[in-house]
């Protein structure tokens, strides 16, 4: 028979509060929030374009708040965090990526070709930056074809590095580390 007890207390009490998170996949730097998850329905109507035809006048309307005003493709920015310089999809990211994985599947969007374009904060050099948001742009793509089944042709990936901040928070703020979604165009 083994002694838990003493199995448990020869653990340090530091790691013994820190192992829930790190067997949840919930690991995330002091003071950080875990990231909130967009549901789908948002995820559809934020991508979906907004336009309204009536006897050949089209009305266009307002821009929701993260998609790109009239006249360009509808586009969402998801917070899909990742370990610090790592593409490895977290759980926290896989149940962002479930909601989107289920709004590309719906009829509204089933026919729609978008692109997952990868942005980092300005911590570290230009070049690894790009190279990073590439990686993980693709790391997203591949979760979403291989766990939803959509078609590799509808979904193209690329990469920003640090050269398309938010203009709303500090170059190297966690919310610059971001995935964006946008609408392709039809052809």
């Amino acid at each position: 028979m083994h002694n838990v007890r003493g199995a448990r207390s020869a653990l340090h009490p530091g790691l013994v509060r820190l192992l829930p998170l790190l067997l949840a996949g919930g690991w995330f730097a002091a003071g950080e929030t875990p990231p909130a998850v967009v549901d789908s329905q948002s995820i559809v109507r934020s991508l979906t374009p907004h336009t309204v035809a009536t006897r050949g006048l089209v009305i266009e309307a307002k821009t929701p708040a993260g998609a790109e005003p009239a006249g360009g493709s509808a586009r969402i920015n998801l917070d899909i965090r990742f370990a610090s310089d790592s593409d490895v999809l977290t759980t926290a990211a896989q149940a962002q990526l479930a909601q989107l994985g289920q709004a590309l599947s719906s009829p509204e969007l089933a026919r729609s070709r978008f692109v997952i374009a990868g942005h980092t904060s300005a911590t570290g050099s230009p070049t690894h930056n790009q190279h990073l948001s590439e990686s993980r742009a693709r790391s997203v793509r591949a979760y979403l074809i291989a766990h939803f089944k959509i078609a590799p042709e509808r979904i193209a990936a690329t990469g920003y590095g640090s050269s398309r901040p938010l203009p709303d928070f500090p170059p190297a703020a966690l919310q610059q580390r971001r995935v964006e979604i946008s609408a392709l165009p039809a052809t």
